[in-house]
């Protein structure tokens, strides 16, 4: 999906481009395009690690034998920490301008089971800076825009607090993902794998849900699947210099993580 046709400059805010009159972006300056190409896991506990951690809750055992049960079955229960859900986020970012576009910022949203009536969504703003982390001031409007076609940070209010937690940004098959800003050459394309964790705190109680559903399972010694459907939206925003700032919005997008 390319979504390159709704976009915003801003110096404190976001203006929406089509408002601006002929030629107040420069003659060179054209909107980048971004192409959200799908999110792919990069680690999350195994169904067999989720028996394990479940079955002692769902499973009724006489005199409290659930436990040892459970372990026989699935082997010791896990930790709440491998519960954490990771993964990436791959965008092709095409820039038709003739100046280097750096990213400034990202804000992605994330809805799981969004069928569900209990659908549970997070959502996160992804500062980067040129220098790395620390080296520019901070920006409190870094995922907002004034145009209300434009997602902003704002549009998330009653999402779960922590539920997404951003780990960085990387721009090559093996490279660790950072907060450094990287930059869209010159009429050039870049692909970009944006990294984050749902922090199992939060993401304990949706899980929990999918494995009631198999505790018939869970006594008889089974493992169950499980799986997580997600939606994915979001806003890029690109450093334009002294012109501000140029807003592009990806999404939604659907998929389904099996574990």
């Amino acid at each position: 999906m390319v979504l390159s046709a709704v976009a915003s400059i801003a110096g404190a805010a976001c203006i929406p481009l089509q408002n601006l009159g002929a030629g107040a972006l420069g003659p060179q300056i054209k909107p980048p395009s971004v192409t959200f190409t799908g999110a792919t896991l990069a680690g999350a506990p195994t169904a067999q690690l989720l028996a394990a951690y479940y079955c002692p809750e769902l499973v009724s055992v006489p005199l409290g034998g659930a436990t040892l049960l459970c372990q026989s079955l699935f082997g010791p229960r896990p930790p709440l920490s491998a519960m954490a859900v990771v993964f990436d986020a791959r965008f092709r970012i095409a820039n038709p301008n003739e100046i280097p576009m750096p990213l400034a910022s990202l804000l992605v949203g994330v809805t799981l089971f969004p069928a569900a009536a209990n659908q549970q969504t997070g959502a996160t703003c992804v500062r980067l800076c040129p220098g790395g982390p620390g080296t520019c001031a901070d920006d409190p409007g870094a995922c907002q825009a004034s145009s209300r076609d434009i997602r902003s940070l704002s549009d998330f209010a009653s999402a779960t607090a922590g539920l997404v937690i951003a780990e960085g940004l990387a721009t090559a098959a093996g490279q660790q993902p950072s907060f450094t800003a990287p930059t869209v050459s010159a009429a050039a394309e870049l692909e970009v794998n944006a990294r984050f964790t749902l922090a199992p705190a939060q993401l304990v109680g949706v899980l929990r849900q999918l494995a009631q559903q198999s505790t018939s399972e869970l006594r008889a010694g089974r493992v169950p699947s499980f799986t997580i459907p997600y939606q994915l939206e979001g806003t890029v925003w690109f450093d334009a210099g002294s012109l501000g700032r140029v807003a592009i919005p990806w999404g939604p997008a659907s998929g389904v993580w099996t574990l």
